[in-house]
């Protein structure tokens, strides 16, 4: 996903006045926030009712470089439940005797905007609650 955020400057500025801790935390929540948005239209596009796959896709953070905050989506089993969602992919991209049914990629496609706007706006919000 890329996209050109006007005014971003002064948004990065604020953030590097914070302590680091805030700062990770302030970045870390809006980003969670944006990665919900894409997990909740996932679960949406989901084509059948049996619940499992719908209840399964999670939003988790990923350790990734350093400086870099980042989360997956994606189905998970559960092991505790017994419940297996393998068959998750098998929707997403077919099969040689399926058709494709994707549920993933088009919730991401759809929020993509909405998750910038989402991600900036919490910034927003959370900077001029830490620095007033």
């Amino acid at each position: 996903m890329s996209a050109e955020i006007i005014g971003l400057e002064a948004i990065i500025a604020k953030l590097n006045a914070l302590p680091d801790k805030l700062e990770k935390k302030v970045l870390r929540a809006a980003v969670r926030k944006g990665a919900n948005i894409i997990r909740d239209k996932a679960r949406s596009y989901v084509p059948y009712d049996s619940g499992e796959l719908k209840k399964s896709i999670t939003t988790s953070s990923i350790k990734a470089k350093r400086g870099v905050i980042a989360f997956n989506i994606r189905p998970r089993n559960n092991k505790k439940r017994g419940v297996s969602v393998f068959y998750g992919r098998f929707i997403e991209y077919g099969t040689s005797k399926m058709s494709a049914k994707p549920y993933m990629r088009p919730a991401y496609d759809e929020a993509e905007n909405q998750v910038l706007e989402t991600v900036i706006n919490d910034i927003k919000l959370k900077l001029e609650e830490a620095t007033v």
